[in-house]
């Protein structure tokens, strides 16, 4: 992502903020700290069951298709050291 978009999302997401945090206030008048406490137990409830259940964790409900898993470096077959120069890296094609 460029620079430019970067900020401009940056102040798209104030303008949001700044025009309807007075709405959002108004309708919670009174209410804000509960409704602040549900919301943080609704994202933390969703943090637990990733965390417990996610594709990482010991009992995953889920995992990731054979093809969109990326092959971790100590599965990996050992590079040969014998033939490279210092600095210098192999680049191998993905299988088709």
């Amino acid at each position: 992502m460029d620079k430019v978009s970067l900020i401009l999302g940056v102040l798209l997401t104030l303008a949001l903020i700044i025009f309807m945090a007075p709405g959002i206030i108004a309708m919670n008048r009174g209410k804000i700290l509960r409704n602040m406490a549900l919301w943080l137990a609704i994202f933390l409830g969703l943090a637990l069951i990733y965390k417990h259940f996610g594709p990482e964790s010991k009992n995953p409900l889920f995992s990731l298709p054979e093809g969109m898993v990326q092959v971790k470096p100590e599965e990996s077959a050992p590079e040969k050291t014998e033939d490279k120069k210092p600095g210098e890296r192999d680049f191998t094609p993905p299988a088709e």
